[in-house]
């Protein structure tokens, strides 16, 4: 569910990344610090869930080349749109994967404004 706290798996009985095929499915990631507290900086907050999903994917012998479906919950959506995309252009570089944007009340982690699941191909 993003950086800053490991236990998330067990204490929510999920799994950050589920094999299906040749397919991994990727839980939702927020952007924390690294002392699991929600930065002020709204940009920052953007690029730590996508530094937290590329954990996820490298932690599977993946890269943000090997996605193939994002999809964003945003608080206040479209409220921050500009520094969320250029938080997205930074984690995707030229790869151009199916993207879904959805606005919500509000997410699991109070303060958070975007949690970031995805869809990416197994390498092996």
């Amino acid at each position: 569910m993003g950086q800053g706290n490991e236990n998330w798996e067990e204490e929510f009985e999920y799994s950050d990344a589920v094999r299906a095929g040749d397919l991994w499915f990727l839980s939702g990631q927020v952007g924390l610090e690294a002392d699991g507290t929600v930065p002020d900086d709204i940009e920052r907050q953007y690029r730590f869930a996508f530094d937290a999903l590329l954990g996820v994917l490298r932690k599977h012998g993946c890269t943000s080349a090997d996605v193939v479906e994002l999809t964003t919950f945003h608080v206040d959506y479209p409220q921050h749109l500009p520094e969320f995309m250029k938080a997205k252009a930074r984690f995707q570089g030229d790869a151009r994967p199916a993207w879904t944007a959805v606005g919500v009340a509000a997410l699991a982690m109070p303060g958070t404004l975007v949690e970031i699941k995805a869809v990416a191909r197994a390498r092996d």
